[in-house]
């Protein structure tokens, strides 16, 4: 199976993160972030994640690729998001615009190594309130709020219990987690690191440092 994927987005993460831990082979793609063929000829519109199956049916929404995974491995899981999870990502996603949005295409990305994908990123995701040069400015502010997300998180999944993380839950927070440490000025607690360490060594999805 192929997936086509950008490296910086959460719901390509998830999905990585979801095959990863049901051992789920597949080739991942990661396409120019200025790239508007790829996608488009196999769906009809520029998206990511796609997953194209064995049998070339495609899938286009993260949620129906980890529910075709999860019955793929016989899993017992489900796509059912607990309510703790699902009000944490409501809050985290902001604080996760205000950290990525001016930080990934002056990354070492795949999908921002030209000129015109790193410009395309900014025509299309800058404006008045996620402004570049003002976030970088106010990175202490931001830090702060995406630290106090960080404890909630270490709450949230019960990392301290070592309880099993169920399988949307995890794919979810570290899916948004994993671009917060693309600032170095936030302080990580040691759990939440640790947990985040170990999982991207599992899942094969890199850190976004």
């Amino acid at each position: 199976m192929k997936l086509y994927i950008y490296e910086h987005c959460p719901f390509s993460a998830r999905v990585r993160y979801v095959a990863g831990m049901l051992n789920i082979p597949l080739t991942v793609t990661c396409i120019a972030y200025d790239d508007d063929k790829t996608t488009n000829a196999l769906i009809g519109t520029k998206q990511v994640p796609l997953l194209i199956k064995d049998d070339g049916e495609a899938l286009a929404e993260s949620l129906d690729i980890i529910q075709y995974f999860i019955e793929l491995a016989q899993s017992s899981e489900t796509i059912e998001i607990s309510k703790a999870v699902f009000d944490w990502q409501k809050n985290a996603f902001l604080p996760l615009q205000k950290i990525g949005y001016p930080r990934w295409s002056n990354m070492a990305l795949p999908e921002f190594e030209t000129d015109s994908a790193r410009q395309a990123w900014r025509a299309k995701k800058e404006s008045d309130e996620l402004n570049f040069d003002a976030l970088l400015q106010d990175t202490a502010n931001i830090a702060s709020d995406v630290e106090s997300l960080i404890k909630q998180a270490k709450t949230i999944l019960q990392l301290e219990t070592n309880q099993p993380v169920r399988l949307i839950d995890g794919a979810i927070m570290f899916s948004i987690l994993r671009g917060f440490f693309s600032a170095p000025e936030i302080k990580w607690d040691n759990t939440v690191k640790d947990w985040m360490e170990s999982v991207s060594v599992k899942t094969h999805v890199s850190l976004l440092k």
